[in-house]
């Protein structure tokens, strides 16, 4: 049965319904997975997404395939570190409770040798898949030229890192680097890659896109490469053979296999704008498989056009789903203010009708990631978007990671409601002067908790720390705290946060806000000694001055209590450096509100106890009247980290250690 719907509207947010669901979880807001569901329906928790770190290093993040490489039934990803070199493997920490609660294990499949200038190989892509026929999962990655060597490397290709076995996937010494194949070296600059098996003889095979070199001029164009059928083979990569679908394509990123005309074989579609590809020129196609098997796959496919238009920007993405579920696949991409829908209405020929669907304001923004997903249970797909910065800015006001629900019978352009998942970060570094910035590349689905519903994995590729002006990759001294790969836990069946006053104590861990308005606080688990799932950390490095009050909307943490004068503690740390110009005394302070007005003063912002945590209560006191209240935590000074929150009616009190129990 379709759950009940509440088209109530939230006060501060730009058409976001809520959702009244027939299912609610019986769990506290501890942040424990939820139990069994009871039958009461209640609204849908539209509270912004909580977004737990599974790889903080390296910069550059900018690619995201997963496996189980370990083999223990949780699945793993690798990314691909642009600006660090790096291919870097973390694993799912492979008890559900840790998921939160802990950082992700992760090892560095390869890196160059020597680490020293100029001998990067500009890493663009990066995935899983068992290459060499052993059972255990390898590295692919597509690599590029860059003018700038020093910076992003240049080594144009496609090479493959063989893995080991799961016993010794943590080993860095295990993984070992095959190098390029050698048919693929400086044809293109390529970046991208899917791991499949084209001509369906059991070896997998590569499917890979690129745009222009560079250096030669030559395009990347849309390629398969194919692997030896002889398992003994494999590693000889001088056997790999490149296969031309289209030699002439300007790019393909984010390129799809998937039965277009619904024929038994996968076709590719794909959206072909990028940084080079004349506007005249931009499109959404799809190539029709010859068949698996025949020699015409060794040839051109037929290219038809789906769509062409100038509005897109770079590499946009392509999503497949029937979603009208008439029994047809159909395409979704995006633009800045628009969602393509392209509704298939026959198979022979294909043809399609595209419907656009005009995003909410909140969600206009340049746009890259898009899928097609049942992210609320009710048995319909949903879509899921993600932004990427422009000129280094991604506004707080906008939607950088949003869902998309319709009404009714059926999807139309005009019955959708959007939810936000994260806010955006705005303008955090001063990097975003060059072009960088929050910037959200590619997104994967799983339940990494356990707990019956989809949560979101995503890579973003331009978002660090400012502590890199002048270092580059083969500088020992980079170690920057990046937003690289994400999750977003998925808590829409379960209850908000909320804290109660027990005892004359109020207690909140600082990572279980009741809603996220602010998209420059993060979750972290670096600094150690941190209770609970973590501590929250201001991720902006333009403050050193202060952010005002108003700067920004902050994280909200509703509390019920009896009443009276209330004195606020804080668990904080202070880094010792933060970026270029933060840490220490300038990282030290940040703003508490009660309802959504600014305290009488300037919350901590005293010298000492930098690198470690340390209790802070405020210089003033608050008066509570009895009842629900919202807590209020906003930035002032990049760097500083919270770990808890605590309201005491006791003059007297002084929390120490860890601090008292959490009380939801």
């Amino acid at each position: 049965m379709k759950p009940q719907r509440n088209r109530g509207t939230r006060p501060g947010r730009v058409l976001l319904a809520c959702l009244g669901l027939g299912l609610i979880c019986s769990c506290t807001g501890t942040g424990d997975p939820p139990g069994d569901h009871a039958a009461d329906p209640v609204e849908l928790n539209d509270a912004a997404w909580p977004m737990h770190p599974i790889a903080s290093r390296f910069r550059g993040a900018n690619a995201l395939g997963a496996g189980d490489v370990n083999k223990d039934g949780f699945a793993d990803y690798v990314t691909n570190y642009e600006f660090d070199q790096r291919y870097v493997i973390a694993f799912h920490p492979g008890v559900t409770g840790k998921v939160v609660s802990e950082p992700w294990p992760t090892v560095v499949a390869w890196r160059p040798e020597p680490l020293e200038n100029g001998n990067g190989v500009n890493p663009e892509d990066a995935a899983l898949g068992d290459f060499d026929g052993d059972g255990n999962l390898d590295v692919v990655t597509a690599q590029g030229w860059s003018s700038l060597p020093f910076w992003e490397g240049s080594e144009p290709g496609v090479r493959l890192v063989w893995g080991p076995a799961p016993a010794d996937v943590l080993d860095e010494s295990a993984w070992v680097d095959g190098g390029r194949i050698p048919a693929t070296v400086d044809r293109g600059h390529l970046i991208y890659v899917v791991p499949y098996d084209v001509n369906g003889d059991g070896a997998l095979d590569i499917v890979s896109g690129g745009r222009i070199h560079g250096g030669n001029e030559r395009r990347g164009g849309v390629v398969w490469i194919e692997g030896p059928h002889r398992t003994e083979d494999r590693r000889d990569l001088s056997l790999w053979q490149v296969h031309d679908i289209d030699p002439d394509q300007f790019s393909a990123h984010g390129l799809v296999l998937t039965d277009v005309d619904q024929d038994g074989d996968d076709d590719i579609a794909l959206a072909n704008a990028d940084f080079d590809t004349p506007e005249e020129e931009e499109k959404v196609i799809w190539y029709e498989n010859p068949g698996t098997g025949s020699p015409a796959q060794k040839g051109p496919w037929p290219e038809h056009l789906i769509y062409q238009g100038d509005e897109f920007f770079a590499k946009p993405q392509i999503a497949v789903a029937d979603l009208d579920g008439d029994g047809l696949n159909d395409l979704f991409t995006q633009t800045a203010e628009d969602i393509y829908y392209f509704k298939k209405t026959g198979t022979a020929p294909v043809v399609w009708q595209r419907i656009v669907i005009r995003k909410d304001p909140v969600a206009q923004w340049l746009a890259r990631p898009i899928r097609a997903m049942d992210i609320n249970g009710d048995d319909r797909l949903d879509l899921v978007g993600m932004l990427i910065h422009e000129e280094g800015d991604l506004p707080g006001t906008k939607a950088a990671a949003f869902w998309m629900e319709y009404e009714g019978a059926e999807p139309r352009a005009d019955n959708w409601t959007t939810h936000v998942i994260k806010w955006g970060a705005g303008r955090t570094m001063m990097l975003g002067v060059f072009g960088f910035g929050e910037k959200w590349d590619q997104v994967n689905f799983a339940d990494l908790d356990r707990d019956g519903d989809l949560d979101i994995v995503a890579n973003c590729e331009e978002w660090w720390e400012d502590d890199i002006e002048f270092r580059f990759f083969w500088d020992p001294s980079v170690d920057p705290q990046s937003v690289a790969v994400v999750w977003f836990e998925n808590r829409l069946h379960e209850s908000p946060y909320t804290f109660s006053d027990q005892d004359g104590l109020c207690v909140m861990e600082a990572e279980h806000p009741t809603d996220l308005m602010d998209g420059t606080w993060i979750a972290r688990t670096l600094y150690p000694g941190y209770s609970g799932g973590g501590y929250m950390q201001d991720h902006n490095a333009l403050s050193p001055r202060g952010s005002e009050w108003t700067d920004t909307r902050g994280l909200e943490y509703a509390v019920e209590v009896a009443g009276g004068t209330y004195h606020v503690w804080l668990r904080r740390w202070v880094p010792e450096r933060w970026g270029l110009l933060l840490g220490r005394s300038e990282s030290n302070s940040a703003w508490m509100g009660l309802d959504g007005e600014a305290l009488g003063s300037i919350l901590d912002n005293e010298d000492g106890g930098y690198g470690e945590w340390t209790w802070r209560r405020a210089g003033h006191s608050i008066q509570l009247t009895p009842g629900r209240h919202i807590l209020n935590l906003r930035i002032r000074e990049g760097g500083y980290a919270v770990d808890r929150v605590l309201l005491s009616s006791d003059a007297e009190y002084a929390p120490s250690g860890l601090g008292p129990a959490e009380t939801p």
